[in-house]
C-alpha cells in the first residue's frame, strides 16, 4: 500500500512540474499556439512531458547528461506547437532545462547539507527526506518560472543571431558542467570536505548563469530602445520633410496671389490699350506658373497632401503610371505617423515599381475609412515575386544597419493603433495594406 501512495504522489509531482514546464514555455511566447488553442497544447504538452519525465526515470536515477533529452523535447513542443523564432525556441528550450535542473540541485544540495542526508537516499528511499525533497523543489520551480516568464515573454526579440548562439553556448556548457559535477555527487564517495567543493562549484555555476541571463534580457531591451530611437527620429524626418513642404507651399501661394493681382492689373491695362497680344502672353504665363503648384490630391490634410502629391509626383517623373483614391474622412490618425506611415510605404512601391519594364509600372493607393477603421492599401508592380526570394521582407541595401526600418515603423504604428499590416502578393502585384483603429481621444491611446 505504501508502494502505491508513493508512486501515485510522485506520478502528481511528475505532472505538476510538467504543468509548469509547459506553461513557461507557453507564455514565452505570449500563448501563441499554432495548430491548437491554449488549453488544449497545456494539456497536450503536460502529459507528453510527464511521459518523457517517467520514460527517463526508469532508465537512470538521476539523468545526468542524458538531462539534454529534455531539452530536446522542449524545442520539440515550442517547434510544432507555438509562434516564433527557431533560436528563441531553442534558447527557451535550454533555459527551461536548466530551470529544471538548478532548482532540484538546490534544494537536493541544501538538504544534504542541512539534514546530513546521503545524496543517493533522497533520489531512491521513501522517506520524510525525499518528500520533503519534492515538495519543496516543485514550490522552488512554481517561484522561478513564474520571474523567468515575465522576463522572457515578448512581443519582439531584438538579439542578433551571434548573441543568441554566444548565450546559447554559456548555457549548454553550464548545463553539462553542472551535470557531471551533479553525477560526482550522487555517485562517488568523494567524503564531505570534497562535497561541499562541489557544491559551491554547482553554485558558482548558477551565479554565471543568472549574470548571463541578466545580460541576455538588458541586451535585448537595449537593441529594443536603439530600435525605438532610430524609428522615432525616421518619423521625425518624415514629418519634419513634410511640414517644411506644406509651408513652402503655403509660401509659394501667397506669393502668386500677390503677383496675380499685379498681373490682373497689367493684363487690365493692356487690354485698355487694344494690346492684347501682350496680354494673352502674360496670361499664359501666369497659366503656367499656376500649374506648378496646382495640387492633384486634396484630401483636407495639408500634411497628406503633402505626402501624396511630393512621392506620386516623384514616381510619374520617373515613368510610373500613377493611381491615387483618398477618402476625405482621415481623422484620428496623428499627422506625424501618417506621413510615416503614407511616406515609408511609397518609398517601397516606388523602389520596387522602377525596377519594372516601363509598360509594368504601375503604383495605386486607397485611403479609406470604414466607421472607426482607417485602411490604406498601396499596389505596385514588381518584376518577380517579391516574397518567395526575401520573404521576411529584410533591407538589400549594402549598409543595412542603418536601413531596413521602413517595416519596423509600419509595424510600429499599426501596434500604436491596435490595427494589422499585410504583405502579399497578386501575380505580379506587390500589395502593403495596413489597417488603424482611429483615435476619438486621448482616452484611446491610455488604454492601450
Amino acid at each position: 500500500m505504501q508502494n502505491v501512495m508513493w508512486m501515485l504522489f510522485e506520478t502528481a509531482a511528475n505532472i505538476f512540474q510538467s504543468f509548469l514546464t509547459v506553461h513557461f514555455i507557453i507564455g514565452s511566447f505570449d500563448n501563441k499556439c499554432k495548430i491548437l488553442n491554449v488549453k488544449k497544447t497545456h494539456i497536450i504538452g503536460t502529459v507528453v512531458m510527464a511521459a518523457v519525465v517517467t520514460l527517463l526515470n526508469n532508465f537512470t536515477i538521476y539523468e545526468g547528461i542524458l538531462g539534454v533529452l529534455y531539452s530536446l523535447s522542449f524545442f520539440i513542443f515550442a517547434y510544432a506547437f507555438l509562434y516564433g523564432s527557431v533560436i528563441k525556441k531553442i534558447f527557451i528550450g535550454v533555459l527551461t532545462n536548466l530551470c529544471l535542473l538548478f532548482s532540484t540541485m538546490i534544494v537536493g544540495n541544501v538538504l544534504f547539507y542541512f539534514l546530513r542526508s546521503e545524496p543517493h537516499k533522497i533520489y531512491t528511499e521513501h522517506c520524510f527526506e525525499r518528500f520533503l525533497y519534492i515538495i519543496i523543489s516543485s514550490a522552488f520551480m512554481t517561484y522561478i518560472f513564474a520571474i523567468l516568464k515575465n522576463l522572457t515573454r515578448s512581443k519582439k526579440d531584438s538579439l542578433k543571431t551571434k548573441e543568441w548562439l554566444l548565450i546559447l553556448s554559456v548555457l549548454s556548457i553550464s548545463f553539462f558542467i553542472v551535470a557531471i559535477l551533479q553525477v560526482l555527487i550522487l555517485t562517488e564517495n568523494i567524503g564531505r570536505e570534497n562535497l561541499n567543493l562541489l557544491m559551491l562549484s554547482e553554485f558558482g555555476m548558477i551565479l554565471i548563469n543568472i549574470l548571463c541571463f541578466y545580460i541576455t534580457v538588458n541586451l535585448n531591451e537595449t537593441h529594443k530602445r536603439e530600435e525605438q530611437l532610430i524609428i522615432d527620429k525616421r518619423r521625425s524626418e518624415y514629418n519634419q520633410q513634410y511640414a517644411e513642404t506644406v509651408k513652402e507651399q503655403y509660401n509659394q501661394t501667397r506669393r502668386l496671389r500677390h503677383d496675380l493681382k499685379q498681373y490682373a492689373g497689367t493684363v487690365l491695362a493692356l487690354l485698355n490699350d487694344g494690346k492684347t497680344d501682350a496680354a494673352r502672353e502674360i496670361a499664359e504665363e501666369q497659366c503656367e506658373s499656376l500649374s506648378k503648384i496646382e495640387t492633384v490630391i486634396n484630401t483636407g490634410n495639408d500634411f497628406l497632401n503633402a505626402i501624396l502629391n511630393s512621392k506620386l509626383s516623384l514616381a510619374k517623373s520617373t515613368g510610373i503610371d500613377v493611381l491615387c483614391s483618398v477618402e476625405n474622412d482621415i481623422s484620428g490618425i496623428e499627422d506625424i505617423d501618417l506621413c510615416s506611415l503614407i511616406g515609408n510605404l511609397l518609398d517601397n512601391a516606388i523602389a520596387a515599381a522602377e525596377k519594372c519594364g516601363g509598360e509594368l509600372r504601375l503604383i495605386e493607393v486607397k485611403i479609406s475609412s470604414v466607421k472607426s477603421r482607417f485602411i490604406v492599401v498601396v499596389r505596385n508592380s514588381i518584376p518577380r515575386s517579391v516574397l518567395e526570394e526575401n520573404p521576411k521582407l529584410k533591407s538589400t541595401k549594402s549598409d543595412a544597419v542603418n536601413h531596413g526600418f521602413g517595416i519596423k515603423t509600419i509595424k510600429y504604428i499599426a501596434e500604436k493603433y491596435n490595427g494589422k499590416f499585410d504583405f502579399y502578393e497578386e501575380g505580379l502585384t506587390f500589395v502593403s495594406r495596413v489597417e488603424l483603429r482611429r483615435v476619438v481621444n486621448d482616452l484611446d491611446f491610455k488604454t492601450r
